[in-house]
Formats: structure tokens, sequence, C-alpha cells
């Protein structure tokens, strides 16, 4: 009986085997090869002040940014938030293209939730402009890994590819084809377990720089609170302190007022309705006062076997 594509069962079987072990080699490498980037000597970083949104930006990417943009409108008075949780403009659209971006879509016919402002602005131009100069900085990274999620993916679907069509040459040729069945089956899980990965949302990272810069800036927020210092609105993001440090820093949930602070964190997807009681159309949230704890604001709360063929 002659060999399918005249290649010796056991010899496919060893060549097919190295080729759905090579992903995992690749995978290895480019994991040292980073790695020792990074110990790599940076050039010397700006030594500059770092505004509330490059804050946000480093300790929890973008959609932190936007969390802290709607914080400081909100504690201005730019914005105010209504009982079904949409946030409304109620105030002059500010100069910062962060804040401009985050006002602008908090105007009717869009969805105005935390949520919807977070989704419609991760990719925008202001968001992208702030990642790339925080990136010329040395201050985050592009992370590599669709690059290679990529070329695994591909390598695992041709392995598949091939393995499938010399199964159906063994089988039709009527050669062995156990050993080769279950290679198959373990290449089609590993394609699907790649395609998951190389689909998943990657971008910035903070390098170690960022990280020390997002350290520094707790401890001195920390010994702030503890003297009681709480600053002013971060107008544009440009002052260390008040409401849009404290949620660059900790997002939403430090936000000080805490009815306003539920009423401001998007409900688990995985939920129903979340947050507190509602009315019709009302609106909470005022510049430099808020909806106190155990108040309510217009009546409603803001809480919320064989061969290889």
């Amino acid at each position: 009986m002659d060999d399918t594509w005249g290649i010796p069962g056991p010899t496919f079987l060893a060549i097919y085997a190295a080729l759905l072990a090579l992903p995992l080699v690749i995978g290895l490498l480019w994991t040292i090869a980073v790695k020792l980037g990074h110990k790599a000597p940076r050039a010397a970083v700006s030594g500059s002040r770092p505004t509330a949104y490059e804050l946000a930006y480093l300790a929890g990417g973008p959609d932190r940014v936007v969390d802290t943009a709607i914080a400081a409108l909100v504690d201005r008075g730019t914005l105010r938030i209504s009982s079904s949780r949409k946030l409304q403009l109620a105030g002059p659209v500010p100069a910062d293209p962060i804040e401009q971006a985050v006002a602008k879509s908090a105007r009717p016919g869009h969805n105005s939730t935390t949520r919807g402002i977070r989704d419609r602005l991760r990719m925008s131009g202001p968001m992208q402009a702030l990642g790339k100069d925080l990136e010329a900085r040395g201050l985050v990274v592009v992370d590599k890994k669709p690059q290679v999620r990529q070329v695994v993916f591909s390598i695992y679907l041709g392995a598949l590819i091939l393995g499938v069509v010399r199964l159906i040459a063994g089988i039709v040729s009527d050669h062995p084809v156990g050993f080769l069945s279950f290679l198959v089956i373990v290449a089609g899980v590993a394609t699907l377990l790649a395609r998951a990965a190389r689909n998943k949302r990657v971008g910035t990272r903070p390098t170690s720089e960022g990280h020390r810069i997002v350290g520094r800036a707790n401890a001195e927020f920390s010994r702030e609170r503890g003297r009681g210092i709480t600053g002013g609105p971060a107008v544009g993001g440009a002052l260390l302190g008040g409401v849009a440090v404290a949620v660059a820093l900790g997002g939403l949930a430090y936000y000080p007022d805490e009815e306003l602070s539920a009423a401001l964190i998007p409900p688990p997807l995985s939920g129903g309705f979340g947050g507190g009681g509602s009315s019709g159309g009302s609106t909470c949230g005022t510049g430099g006062s808020s909806c106190g704890s155990g108040s309510s604001c217009g009546g409603s709360s803001c809480g919320g076997g064989g061969c290889g063929g």
C-alpha cells in the first residue's frame, strides 16, 4: 500500500505534532523577548506634574479617563445626571479636548450613560492623542500581543486545514488514521482558543515609570486627604487634587458623594436594572454641591489507534 502523498504515516505524524508545538515555542520566545526588552534602559521621562487625565490613563486606561472627565464636569455643574442615569449637558462646553468630547456625548440623541460615553470615546481622537503623548514620554507602551496572537492563530488554522485534508486522503486511500484524527481534534481546539485570544481587545499599558508615577500620586493624594486637603476642581485635569484626581486614581467609587457615585457607576452588564429609585425626568448633580447622603433631588434619589494516514 503506497503512503499518502508519499509520506509515511509516522513521519507525517511527527511533522504534524511539531507544527502544533510551533506556536507555543513562538509565544514563549516572544514573551522572553518582551521581558528582555523591558529591561533595556529608556530615555529620560519628562518630569512635569501629571494631569488628572494622564493619571487616569495610567491607572485605568481610556475608560478611567472618561470617568474622570465625567466626575470633573459633574462636580463643576457642567453635567448633571438624571434619575435614569443619563448625563445631561447643563453648562457651556469646556475647552479641554477630553472634557469637550464627554460634554458633547451628553447631548440629546446620544446614549449618554456612563457606559455609553465610555464606548463612544474609547477610540476617539482626543483619547488616542493622550495615549500617543504618554507613549512618546515613555509612560505607556503599545501592547504587541495582537501581532503574535494573529501569527499563532494563522499557524493553527493552517495546521487544522492540512490535517483535515490529510485525514480525508487517508480515509479515501484506506490508511489507518486514528492518531491523526486525535491530532486534528487537538488542532481544532487550539484554533478555537487562538481565535478567541486574537479577538481580545488590547491597547497600551503603563511602563515601570508609568506605574511609579501612579504610585507617587496615590501616596501624595493620600497624604493630602489625611491632612484634610481636598483641593479645588481640576479644570482641564490640570490640578492634582479634588474630585478629578480621586476618580482618576480610584475610579467612580471614589467620587466623594456616595449617592452620585452610585448613580454614575454603570450597573453590571449581567444584571437587569441597577441603581436606586427614580422619578420621571428629575436630575441631580450641581456644580460644587451634591445630593448629600440621605437627601434627594426633585423627589428622586440619585442612588441607585492507527497511523497518520
